[in-house]
């Protein structure tokens, strides 16, 4: 068995088709049939099976075991060859999500230069479910991100470092500016302006509606934190942001959720567990850790 071997065989699986995989790999059909012949041969099984020339390529169960274990097998070889020659660097790669990057990623620019390690620190900033795609496919050494409920994951190393509350923001003029804490039924009617879909504050919000057995009028949707705030100081509507994510102008409050309807969001920092890192690397990712004791 070897690893090329593999990946002919799994691309038999997927096309069901000689022509097609041969093609793919730039070799002949030959070539192709003689990788299955190896593999049937090392197993002493018969892996796929096929009526004529002309017929499409049964995957027998025999095959479809080797396919799973194949491709699990194949994704963990390409992984280690990442890890091994990222070992040797002395960069460590973050990632953040963009509430933690609102948030975070100021406290870690000027904690990593202070400890003159900012130049052996690459950041990415992208959407949470994006981050962990990148950290698990090697890409990213940690990533901090940020969801409604915490993060539970068998292959990764999770750790919460801060919990955010969830805030409405009202112009100072807003009959709603006056509560000293905002209930779900107070939006009732009032325009909201609203982040994008899968953004976590609009998920929040979301949640928060669907809580209180209302449905939200949203007049707009603001790329950003900071548009909500413009907007809201604007008085076109309120918005529903994370604490502490947002500077407040003089015509903007921020309201907290009343207690029994909270919602909170969690900054987590996620490391793989299959990372081995090297002396600076660990260094780097302690100093991130510290940075909530430290701020």
């Amino acid at each position: 068995m070897n690893e090329r071997d593999l990946k002919y065989f799994c691309s038999l699986v997927e096309t069901g088709n000689y022509t097609a995989t041969a093609t793919k790999f730039h070799v002949t059909q030959p070539a192709i049939s003689a990788a299955l012949r190896r593999l049937e041969e090392e197993y002493q099984a018969v892996l796929l099976t096929q009526a004529n020339h002309r017929a499409q390529l049964v995957t027998t169960a025999a095959g479809r075991t080797l396919y799973i274990k194949s491709k699990q097998l194949l994704k963990d070889v390409a992984q280690m060859a990442l890890e091994v020659h990222h070992a040797n660097e002395q960069q460590v790669r973050l990632g953040f999500s963009n509430v933690a990057g609102g948030i975070w990623l100021p406290r870690v620019i000027k904690k990593f230069i202070s400890v003159d390690l900012l130049d052996q620190v690459t950041t990415t900033v992208a959407d949470s479910e994006q981050l962990l795609v990148d950290l698990r496919q090697g890409k990213l050494d940690a990533a901090v991100f940020s969801t409604l409920v915490p993060e539970r994951a068998t292959d990764l190393r999770v750790s919460i470092l801060e919990e955010h509350q969830m805030q409405v923001l009202a112009n100072v003029n807003s009959p709603l500016s006056h509560l000293k804490t905002i209930r779900a039924t107070d939006l009732q009617g009032v325009p909201i302006i609203a982040r994008p879909k899968h953004a976590l504050p609009r998920l929040a919000l979301e949640q928060y509606c669907q809580r209180g057995h209302i449905q939200p009028k949203i007049v707009y949707e603001a790329a950003t934190n900071a548009l909500v705030e413009g907007l809201v100081a604007q008085n076109v509507g309120v918005g529903v942001v994370i604490a502490d994510s947002v500077v407040l102008s003089d015509q903007v409050v921020g309201i907290p959720l009343a207690a029994q309807e909270q919602l909170h969001c969690y900054m987590q920092l996620a490391v793989r567990k299959s990372f081995l890192p090297n002396a600076n690397q660990q260094r780097c990712i302690d100093v991130l850790r510290q940075i909530r004791r430290a701020n």
